[in-house]
């Protein structure tokens, strides 16, 4: 096995499960990996070996409520603040610092917010797939995929399920969506189920309207002077063109990438990604 198995208690109590990937030499600062809304650290198991191997201990974590970790029986803390209080609890246990964070989806936005509340935490960032602007009708299919806990028979039948939310995910091959049914599928009592908890799609549809919810831009100019790579699948009906091409034009440090042929949201492994991606963790000092 290549990463430490650790659980962190939450501020509250609930059991926090994280992969610690720990070089033989460290050289360079630590990475933070944050995964999607239904996500868990599995998805970046294929990134972290590779950015370990170049002397970068990666920390790679399951929300509350998805992999690993306890599912909370309040659903309305599947909140991003208290994610964000979560990871601080996982830096601090795990004496974390000045790390170059990778924010995939929610991750992305979770690690915006982190630059505000705990500065020191966030060196440099990496958002994939995500900006300050949801698009709505992406957000819907989120939502329809999240609250959906119907059980198959085997992973097939999940992938099949997958296909049917995210049909955009064009440069997928069958290879990927069995990779992704595997991490966020789990057997239970003969059957496949969600490794998620459902109710995490209770506060989203609280917040569905777009005057709801908060404005996400001075999150994003909270960066400041930091480095940046903004990653887009080029399909993504989640992340626009239109939102990338402005975060692009905001920020004095910033460059970014479109992935051709991917939706929401990019692995980071596609070899376009996976090489701005290394190359912009090399640079960082």
């Amino acid at each position: 096995m290549s990463y430490f198995e650790k659980y962190i208690r939450s501020s509250d109590g609930l059991s926090l499960y994280v992969r610690d990937y720990k070089p033989v030499q460290e050289r360079g600062r630590p990475i933070l990996c944050l995964a999607g809304l239904t996500r868990n650290s599995k998805d970046f198991a294929e990134i972290a070996q590779e950015i370990c191997e170049m002397g970068r201990r990666v920390v790679c974590l399951d929300y509350r409520g998805r992999g690993q970790s306890d599912y909370d029986e309040d659903w309305s803390n599947y909140d991003p603040k208290v994610y964000v209080s979560d990871i601080f609890s996982i830096c601090t246990a795990l004496n974390l610092h000045g790390c170059t964070f990778i924010g995939t989806s929610l991750g992305g936005l979770l690690t915006m917010a982190m630059a505000v509340v705990a500065p020191g935490l966030v060196h440099s960032v990496v958002l994939n797939d995500v900006g300050p602007d949801l698009n709505e009708e992406g957000l819907q299919k989120i939502i329809a995929y999240t609250q959906d806990n119907t059980p198959v028979t085997n992973l097939e039948g999940a992938v099949k399920k997958l296909k049917s939310y995210y049909r955009d995910e064009e440069g997928f091959v069958d290879k990927d969506w069995m990779a992704v049914a595997k991490n966020t599928y789990k057997l239970d009592k003969g059957q496949y189920i969600p490794n998620w908890d459902v109710k995490i799609a209770e506060n989203l549809k609280l917040k569905k309207s777009e005057e709801e919810r908060h404005d996400l831009w001075p999150y994003f100019f909270g960066l400041g002077k930091r480095s940046v790579l903004v990653i887009r699948g080029a399909e993504s009906n989640v992340f626009t063109h239109e939102t990338y091409t402005k975060m692009c034009e905001s920020l004095e440090n910033i460059q970014g990438i479109e992935i051709k042929n991917v939706g929401h949201a990019p692995t980071l492994s596609e070899p376009e990604a996976a090489k701005a991606l290394y190359t912009f963790i090399k640079n960082q000092k």
